[in-house]
């Protein structure tokens, strides 16, 4: 009988220690399929990430090159306009048209003299 109760309780002590093993397996399974899932998640926000930082990189690609483009064309006005001014200050030297037009005297109104004509001084008085 006492090989009986020994094999008895060996056989309950084994078996609670399999159901501990088990809870533990069934435990373990749970905290895996939740890590998987975590994971998943993980995965899925860094592709979004990348996702985004390859639109960024690209968004600041195209905004590098307009920018470019932008100094390219203010250098080009700015030469133009350079340009220009160049002409202009040559034409006002050595155009005759030019020359001719400021070499002529300027009326006498626009060089801070009265008009020889019209003139009333007041001092004069007029006779009935």
């Amino acid at each position: 009988m006492k090989a009986f109760a020994a094999a008895i309780i060996i056989a309950l002590v084994g078996l609670l220690l399999l159901g501990i093993q088990q809870s533990r397996v069934v435990a373990l399974r749970g905290e895996v399929a939740f890590e998987a899932g975590e994971k998943k998640k993980a995965v899925d926000a860094n592709l979004e990430s990348q996702a985004t930082i390859t639109t960024l990189r690209a968004e600041a690609q195209r905004n590098a090159e307009y920018l470019k483009d932008l100094n390219r064309r203010i250098k080009a006005s700015e030469d133009k306009a350079k340009k220009a001014r160049k002409d202009f200050e040559d034409l006002k030297r050595n155009s005759k048209p030019v020359r001719d037009w400021a070499a002529q005297p300027l009326p006498d109104g626009l060089r801070g003299k009265a008009s020889g004509g019209n003139k009333d001084n007041g001092s004069k008085s007029r006779a009935p």
